[in-house]
């Protein structure tokens, strides 16, 4: 088995004789074919054999399809949106404010662009290679070559248990695995003097595709690159150094304004301190993965904390796992609907490595268990692994990026099954023509389908406006008259995401366009709406009144206008600090006894609660008329009318 871990020796000395000589071969060809196979064996590059295996076995896990719009909600609409970001040349700095970069592609490739794919595709074939097989080479040293290909086809098997998240789950699992790898000196000559480098690329690329996962990665690798003793300077250079030209070049190779990288990166923060607040998710039945995440993290925990380290610190390593596990906790359990199935990915893939690195089955357990949480936690279990479909998957995005004949038709069959779904009447896209449109709160991919000019707001969809800042965004944007959209398309739904309420999803936006917009055509499913002069005037203030938990307190009512409220509901400095390590509790505002959930971000914003004279805001057959209003905390509220022109 030695062969598939090295190629055999060059020759270092000559034949005796003339024949011998002339076997040799004093070609050129052959003596650079020598210093090619010492050079492979002085950097300990891997064999033919290692990184066939290895690609073979990224291709048997893949689980990365190339996307058709063929879902008009969710993930599809953020890429299907990002693609056409691009595509208008609109700027993720200024324009954009999402933590889903212009590089978003990576994880979501659409067959909309096939240059996209195809490098989608190679990124994630090199990337997912490369990781095997420096993990099989750090490995095989341990545990032999059998047990380190075991290990390796695990990992991969882990990171394809949850589709479409390759970037959450793969890259910050494979970062830790090559961190801890790198900190002792156990990874080959090549990945050893790579790493910085390409840590810092990677970690860059992470920061333009999703945000949260290259700040889970950074801190990894700086804890990592700054353990062992002679070479720290060295690396931390060679790491920020990498890190930073390499987001500047590919934001500009994205087609970014060159100068707006800070500003993409400050909002980006910016969104991401809202997550929290605003996404949580919490089913009733899954408790018991916080026992099984607590008992894996301890039990990990420990092992990190007996890394030996010669002569060097362990400390920023240690800083760095910590740091890093708290975000990917977050991700992982803020929204926890199957999304923690990706801290198990991590938790399984460090599991493998200390078992590897102990030469323990008890760790190995411990890793199993979290291989078993995570595929629990995603609800497909490890029966969904199925090499013939990852097979089938790979080939079809392959034939996407070769032939174009084929992704046409990909996208005529989106095209038909988009239009089957949604059913917009021809009446509507007659009136719409090719004025801009957007449509709320999801389907965006309904411009695309029917041919029609899209309006993208800045970011991108209705729930993802959940700071103060980003739905200040949105609504300037609405609000202008050059920029905004002609018409909007609305779904005839009171509910959206999460039981939120469309009038208040995002409050200010959905306000400025009530006061922008009037209904002029409805079906029991679609609105339509069309920009006018705007109707409204000042807001004047009606009550203001103390409630507790739960009481009632009526809505004023108003002869003409758009009456809201403002909440203010109260959070001691025990829950100020538990939301922001974790998660808080959920807000709800109820208007007559029905409940909504409101992001904590979105107290102090208008929130409209009675205005039965305008037609817009008749959802589901029901006018904005509510009688009373309470809340899940005790606070504030203060009522008060939007006047009308």
């Amino acid at each position: 088995m030695k062969d598939l871990v090295k190629d055999p020796a060059p020759v270092t000395g000559q034949d005796s004789g003339p024949a011998g000589r002339e076997a040799a071969g004093d070609t050129g060809s052959r003596k650079l074919g020598d210093r090619f196979r010492a050079w492979r064996l002085v950097v300990e590059a891997p064999s033919r054999a290692t990184l066939l295996i290895s690609g073979l076995l990224t291709i048997l896990t893949w689980q990365l399809p190339a996307f058709s719009p063929i879902e008009p909600k969710g993930d599809y609409d953020y890429g299907l949106l990002i693609a056409m970001a691009r595509h208008f040349g609109l700027s993720f700095g200024d324009r954009i404010a999402t933590t889903y970069g212009p590089l978003y592609f990576l994880a979501i490739p659409s067959t909309t662009v096939r240059a996209e794919v195809a490098v989608g595709f190679l990124f994630w074939f090199v990337f997912t290679t490369g990781c095997l097989a420096a993990c099989f080479q750090a490995f095989q040293g341990r545990i032999g070559t059998r047990w380190a290909w075991v290990a390796c086809g695990a990992l991969a098997v882990s990171f394809s248990i949850v589709p479409l998240t390759g970037v959450i789950t793969a890259t910050p699992g494979f970062v830790a695995v090559l961190a801890v790898c790198h900190a002792l000196g156990l990874l080959p000559k090549w990945a050893e003097r790579a790493f910085p480098v390409v840590m810092g690329l990677v970690t860059a690329a992470m920061l333009l595709t999703k945000f949260s996962v290259g700040l889970m990665c950074g801190p990894i690798v700086l804890g990592a690159v700054l353990v062992r003793p002679g070479r720290r300077l060295r690396e931390f250079a060679e790491f920020a150094v990498s890190g930073v030209v390499g987001l500047v070049l590919l934001w500009i190779v994205a087609g970014q304004p060159p100068t707006q990288v800070v500003q993409y990166v400050v909002r980006a923060l910016s969104v991401g301190s809202g997550h929290a607040q605003s996404m949580g998710l919490e089913p009733t039945n899954s408790a018991w993965e916080y026992l099984v995440a607590a008992a894996v993290t301890i039990v990990l925990a420990v092992g990190v904390a007996r890394i030996k380290v010669d002569g060097g610190w362990r400390w920023p390593l240690w800083l760095g796992l910590l740091a890093a596990g708290w975000l990917l906790f977050k991700q992982g359990f803020v929204r926890h609907d199957s999304h923690s199935a990706q801290y198990f990915a991590v938790l399984f893939a460090l599991g493998v490595l200390f078992a590897v690195l102990q030469r323990s089955a008890v760790l190995a357990m411990v890793a199993a268990v979290s291989l078993l949480a995570q595929a629990a936690s995603f609800g497909g279990g490890l029966w969904t692994i199925d090499p013939v479909h990852s097979l089938h998957t790979f080939a079809d995005g392959a034939t996407v990026v070769a032939s174009g004949s084929h992704r046409d038709a990909v996208q005529e069959d989106a095209r038909a099954e988009l239009r089957k779904r949604t059913d917009i009447p021809q009446r509507f896209l007659t009136r719409i023509g090719t004025q801009p449109v957007r449509s709320e709160p999801f389907d965006q991919a309904i411009a695309w389908t029917y041919g029609l000019t899209p309006a993208i707001p800045p970011t991108l969809l209705n729930y993802g406006a959940y700071t103060e800042l980003l739905d200040k965004m949105n609504e300037s944007w609405i609000a202008d008259d050059v920029n905004a959209p002609r018409f909007v398309i609305r779904e005839n739904t009171r509910i959206t995401l999460d039981g939120r309420f469309a009038l208040w999803d995002p409050p200010r936006t959905e306000l400025a366009e009530t006061c922008r917009y009037t209904l002029v055509d409805s079906t029991d499913r679609w609105q339509l709406l069309e920009r006018g002069p705007n109707r409204c005037g000042a807001e004047r203030e009606l009550s203001s009144t103390h409630l507790a938990a739960g009481q009632s307190v009526p809505v004023p009512t108003a002869a003409d206008g758009v009456v809201v409220a403002r909440v203010y509901p109260e959070q001691s400095l025990a829950e100020r600090a538990w939301g922001f390590l974790f998660k808080p509790d959920d807000l709800n505002v109820s208007l007559d006894g029905e409940a909504f959930r409101l992001p904590w971000t979105h107290s102090d914003a208008p929130l409209m609660v009675s205005a039965p004279q305008e037609p817009s805001v008749k959802l589901a057959g029901r006018p904005l008329q509510a009688g009373n209003l309470s809340m899940s905390a005790p606070g504030r509220v203060v009522f008060s009318v939007v006047g009308r022109k």
